[in-house]
Protein backbone atom coordinates (compact mmCIF):
# COMPACT_ATOMS: atom_id res chain seq x y z
CA UNK A 1 0.00 0.00 0.00
CA UNK A 2 1.28 3.65 -0.60
CA UNK A 3 -0.12 4.98 2.70
CA UNK A 4 3.21 6.86 2.77
CA UNK A 5 2.96 8.85 -0.22
CA UNK A 6 -0.73 9.57 0.55
CA UNK A 7 -2.20 13.23 0.39
CA UNK A 8 -5.18 15.27 2.18
CA UNK A 9 -6.17 18.33 1.23
CA UNK A 10 -7.58 20.97 3.89
CA UNK A 11 -8.42 24.36 3.83
CA UNK A 12 -5.43 26.81 5.62
CA UNK A 13 -8.09 27.58 7.81
CA UNK A 14 -9.27 24.21 9.28
CA UNK A 15 -5.39 23.79 10.09
CA UNK A 16 -5.25 26.93 11.29
CA UNK A 17 -7.85 25.47 13.49
CA UNK A 18 -5.48 22.96 14.78
CA UNK A 19 -2.77 24.84 15.45
CA UNK A 20 -4.28 27.18 17.31
CA UNK A 21 -5.59 23.90 19.44
CA UNK A 22 -2.07 23.33 19.90
CA UNK A 23 -0.98 26.60 20.90
CA UNK A 24 -3.73 26.45 23.78
CA UNK A 25 -2.24 23.02 24.88
CA UNK A 26 1.76 24.41 24.91
CA UNK A 27 0.24 27.32 26.78
CA UNK A 28 -1.34 25.70 29.38
CA UNK A 29 1.46 23.87 30.04
CA UNK A 30 3.90 26.71 29.91
CA UNK A 31 1.46 27.89 32.49
CA UNK A 32 1.84 25.13 34.73
CA UNK A 33 5.42 24.44 34.84
CA UNK A 34 6.11 28.11 35.49
CA UNK A 35 3.73 27.66 38.46
CA UNK A 36 5.50 24.81 39.57
CA UNK A 37 8.55 26.49 38.68
CA UNK A 38 7.66 29.29 41.20
CA UNK A 39 6.61 26.91 43.90
CA UNK A 40 9.71 24.86 43.49
CA UNK A 41 11.81 28.08 43.75
CA UNK A 42 9.98 29.58 46.75
CA UNK A 43 10.46 25.69 48.29
CA UNK A 44 14.24 26.10 47.92
CA UNK A 45 14.90 29.51 49.27
CA UNK A 46 12.40 28.26 52.31
CA UNK A 47 14.41 25.05 53.11
CA UNK A 48 16.49 23.63 49.94
CA UNK A 49 19.79 24.65 51.32
CA UNK A 50 22.38 22.39 53.25
CA UNK A 51 25.23 23.42 54.75
CA UNK A 52 28.11 20.69 54.81
CA UNK A 53 30.82 22.07 57.32
CA UNK A 54 32.70 18.27 56.99
CA UNK A 55 33.44 15.53 59.81
CA UNK A 56 36.47 17.48 61.48
CA UNK A 57 34.93 20.51 62.76
CA UNK A 58 32.50 18.01 64.49
CA UNK A 59 35.05 17.43 66.98
CA UNK A 60 35.98 18.98 70.12
CA UNK A 61 39.02 20.37 68.93
CA UNK A 62 39.28 21.01 65.55
CA UNK A 63 42.73 22.16 63.60
CA UNK A 64 42.80 25.31 62.12
CA UNK A 65 43.53 23.40 59.18
CA UNK A 66 40.36 22.34 59.24
CA UNK A 67 38.79 25.38 59.23
CA UNK A 68 40.23 26.44 56.16
CA UNK A 69 38.09 24.00 54.05
CA UNK A 70 35.30 25.69 55.23
CA UNK A 71 31.76 24.89 54.60
CA UNK A 72 30.42 24.01 51.46
CA UNK A 73 26.76 25.79 50.57
CA UNK A 74 24.51 23.13 48.48
CA UNK A 75 21.41 23.57 47.36
CA UNK A 76 19.05 19.95 47.96
CA UNK A 77 19.80 17.22 44.87
CA UNK A 78 16.31 16.20 44.95
CA UNK A 79 15.35 20.04 44.47
CA UNK A 80 17.98 20.65 41.80
CA UNK A 81 16.64 18.15 39.76
CA UNK A 82 13.29 19.32 40.27
CA UNK A 83 14.22 22.53 38.98
CA UNK A 84 16.24 21.52 36.11
CA UNK A 85 13.16 19.03 34.76
CA UNK A 86 10.98 22.83 35.03
CA UNK A 87 13.35 24.68 33.20
CA UNK A 88 13.69 22.30 30.34
CA UNK A 89 9.75 21.78 29.98
CA UNK A 90 9.11 25.62 30.19
CA UNK A 91 11.82 25.64 27.44
CA UNK A 92 10.17 23.09 25.19
CA UNK A 93 6.22 24.53 25.44
CA UNK A 94 8.29 28.17 24.90
CA UNK A 95 9.30 26.89 21.36
CA UNK A 96 6.57 25.42 21.15
CA UNK A 97 4.28 27.99 21.70
CA UNK A 98 6.14 30.51 19.37
CA UNK A 99 6.10 27.57 16.89
CA UNK A 100 2.38 27.19 16.86
CA UNK A 101 1.73 30.51 16.74
CA UNK A 102 2.87 31.41 14.11
CA UNK A 103 1.58 28.97 11.82
CA UNK A 104 -1.81 29.89 13.33
CA UNK A 105 -0.63 33.47 12.00
CA UNK A 106 0.02 32.27 8.32
CA UNK A 107 -2.70 30.08 8.08
CA UNK A 108 -5.45 32.77 9.67
CA UNK A 109 -4.05 35.12 6.82
CA UNK A 110 -4.65 32.50 4.15
CA UNK A 111 -7.99 30.99 5.03
CA UNK A 112 -9.15 30.09 1.77
CA UNK A 113 -6.00 28.57 0.54
CA UNK A 114 -6.03 24.66 -0.01
CA UNK A 115 -2.92 22.88 1.13
CA UNK A 116 -2.07 18.79 0.95
CA UNK A 117 -0.92 17.06 4.06
CA UNK A 118 0.52 14.07 4.65
CA UNK A 119 0.37 11.81 8.14
CA UNK A 120 2.95 13.86 9.71
CA UNK A 121 1.14 17.35 8.93
CA UNK A 122 -2.22 15.75 10.27
CA UNK A 123 -0.17 14.80 13.55
CA UNK A 124 1.76 18.19 13.62
CA UNK A 125 -1.47 20.06 13.93
CA UNK A 126 -3.87 17.16 15.35
CA UNK A 127 -2.47 14.51 16.83
CA UNK A 128 -2.57 13.53 20.24
CA UNK A 129 -0.09 15.51 22.44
Amino acid sequence: MLRDNWKFTYTAARLGEGADAKLKFHEERFAFWKKHKEELVAEIRKDGLEVSEGTALGYSHPKSRDYERGAKVMVRNDLKDKLDECMEKLAYHAGKKHEYAGWAQVLKANPEDRLEADMEDWLFYFGNN
